[in-house]
């Protein structure tokens, strides 16, 4: 007689059963982690824009305007679906003739909410020849449209124009606001 060596049928299947459980328990965490890093990437955009916004307004001494925009050509309309940085020569937070465009970014945010909220409830974030924010501080606050608490993120910008990211102080997983209360959206 030949030994045979080999697996049966029902062994293969108790193996891809056992794979199965365990891809099905590994695929939440990653899932999660997945979308916090999104998360972390909307705002390390922000950040890059504000501080190109600051040291262009420094170098050109003019005021630069960073806004909300769907199409790269005006102002307004929602934050998560794009937003416009440019050269604003006037003030007026209108992208005119002789304004020059510093960068456009396009609606390939990760599905969420964001937006800003400043005092004088102004939409666009204007930066001024020194690197101050114009008569306004605020925050940017992402929302993930899972609604999980732990993937909603905040940059707050001050006065002088220095953005910094909330934290989470307690260690619950939840980013605090700037009164130190959990961060809530909706």
């Amino acid at each position: 007689m030949i030994a045979k060596s080999g697996y049966t049928l029902v062994e293969l299947l108790i193996v891809l059963l056992l794979l199965g459980l365990l891809m099905n328990q590994g695929l939440p965490p990653l899932r999660q982690w997945q979308q916090g890093r999104q998360a972390d990437i909307v705002m390390d955009t922000l950040i890059s824009q504000l501080a190109l916004a600051r040291s262009e307004a420094a170098a050109l001494n003019r005021s630069v305007t960073l806004c909300p925009s769907r199409d790269g050509l005006r102002c307004g309309g929602d934050w998560s679906l794009g937003s416009l940085l440019f050269v604003d020569r006037n003030g007026d937070r209108v992208l005119n003739q002789d304004d020059r465009v510093l960068r456009v970014r396009s609606g390939d945010a990760p599905p969420g909410s964001l937006r800003w909220r400043a005092f004088g409830n102004r939409q666009a974030v204007q930066i001024d020849a020194r690197g101050f924010l114009r008569y306004q501080s605020g925050n940017f606050t992402y929302c993930d449209p899972s609604g999980e608490p732990t993937l909603h993120r905040q940059l707050v910008v001050n006065a002088a124009g220095r953005a910094r990211l909330a934290r989470d102080s307690n260690g619950d997983g939840i980013v605090e606001d700037s009164q130190g209360r959990p961060l809530r959206c909706g």
